[in-house]
C-alpha cells in the first residue's frame, strides 16, 4: 500500500482541525470541501482492502440471487415490462467490461419513481419511473447507468467485507434481507454516481442511442417535480436514521441532485461533440410507447444525425 492514503488522510486531520475549534466550526470553512478531500481519501485508502477482499463473479452472482429472492416479495413483477426492458438492454451489454456476469432485469409493480441494482446484474426498474420515462433512448440511459454501478463493481464492493468476514452469505436470511434493503435505501458515493452516469452514457452511445437523453430525464424531473432532499447527516446516528427510510422509495432519495447531473452529462456530452458530430442516433419514442424495442423494429422518423 503507497504512502499517499496517510498523507492524505493527515492533510484532512489538519484541514479539519483548523476548522473545528472546541467543537464549534468556523463558519468561513466549507464542509462541501471537506466533504470532497474526505471521499477521496477514502477512497484512497479503501483501494487495497477492495483488491484483498474481491469478490470472484460467481459468489457476487450467488448473493445477487439471494438478495432478488428477498426481493421478490416486495412487490410483483410486470412480465411484460420487464420483457421490453431486458431487450432494450441487451443492446448495451455488448460494451460492458466484466463479462462474466450474467444480467437480469426485472420492473416492479409499484407506483415510485426509482430504478436500482443489485450485486451480480439484477437490475429493477419501478412502474412509477417507465410511466415518467419518454423514449426508448432515456430508458436505455437510466438502465445503462444501472448496469454501470454493477460493471463498475460498485454494487459489490460496499459488501466485500462483510461478505469476507463471513458476515454475509448462503442461508443467513435476516443478514440479506438486511443488505437488499440497504442496496436502495442508502445511495452510491458521489464519485461512484458519477462514475456511472459517465459508464452508462457511454454504453448509450455505443448502442447508437440519443446522447441527450440521460440529461433530458434530469431536467424534466427536477422541472416537473422539484427536490426535497434533507439536509446532509451531521453524526452517524443521524446518517443512520436517514437511511432507513422505505426501501421501494424516490429516485430522489437514492440519488444526487437532478440538476447538477443533467449539468455535468451535457458537460460530457459537449467535450465529445467531435465524436459525436455526424453520428447517426435514435430516440424511440413510438418504440417506448409501443413497447416494441428498436432490435426488433426502428422508424425511420426516430433517427436523427446528431
Amino acid at each position: 500500500m503507497s504512502r499517499m492514503p496517510f498523507y492524505g488522510l493527515l492533510i484532512l486531520m489538519i484541514c479539519c482541525g483548523v476548522a473545528v475549534s472546541r467543537g464549534s466550526l468556523d463558519p468561513n470553512v466549507s464542509l462541501d470541501s471537506a466533504r470532497e478531500i474526505w471521499s477521496d481519501v477514502l477512497r484512497d485508502v479503501d483501494e487495497f482492502g477492495l483488491h484483498a477482499t474481491r469478490v470472484p463473479a460467481h459468489k457476487e452472482m450467488q448473493l445477487g440471487a439471494e438478495i432478488a429472492a428477498q426481493i421478490k416479495t416486495w412487490g410483483a413483477e410486470d412480465p411484460e415490462a420487464s420483457k421490453y426492458v431486458t431487450a432494450v438492454a441487451q443492446q448495451l451489454l455488448p460494451n460492458v467490461n466484466r463479462k462474466s456476469i450474467r444480467y437480469q432485469f426485472h420492473v416492479i409493480q409499484a407506483p415510485q419513481m426509482n430504478a436500482f441494482a443489485i450485486p451480480g446484474g439484477h437490475i429493477y426498474v419501478l412502474t412509477g419511473l417507465l410511466d415518467f420515462l419518454e423514449s426508448e433512448s432515456e430508458l436505455a440511459a437510466v438502465v445503462g447507468h444501472e448496469i454501470s454501478h454493477v460493471d463498475l463493481r460498485h454494487c459489490i464492493e460496499r459488501y466485500q467485507y462483510e461478505l469476507a468476514l463471513k458476515k454475509v452469505g448462503a442461508g443467513e436470511a435476516g443478514a440479506i434481507v438486511e443488505v437488499a434493503h440497504r442496496l436502495v435505501a442508502i445511495g452510491y458515493n458521489q464519485y461512484q454516481e458519477s462514475e456511472a452516469d459517465a459508464s452508462g452514457e457511454r454504453l448509450v452511445i455505443d448502442a447508437g442511442y440519443d446522447p441527450d437523453a440521460a440529461a433530458a430525464v434530469f431536467e424534466r424531473m427536477k422541472a416537473q417535480f422539484g427536490e426535497t432532499t434533507p439536509p446532509p447527516a451531521t453524526t452517524p446516528v443521524g446518517e443512520f436514521s436517514q437511511a432507513v427510510t422505505q426501501a421501494l422509495g424516490s429516485y430522489f432519495q437514492s440519488h444526487p441532485p437532478s440538476e447538477k447531473r443533467a449539468r455535468d452529462l451535457s458537460e460530457l456530452v459537449a467535450r465529445n461533440h467531435d465524436a459525436l458530430a455526424g453520428k447517426v442516433v435514435y430516440k424511440g419514442v413510438r418504440n417506448y410507447h409501443a413497447r416494441i424495442p428498436r432490435s426488433v423494429q426502428e422508424f425511420a422518423a426516430e433517427k436523427h444525425v446528431y
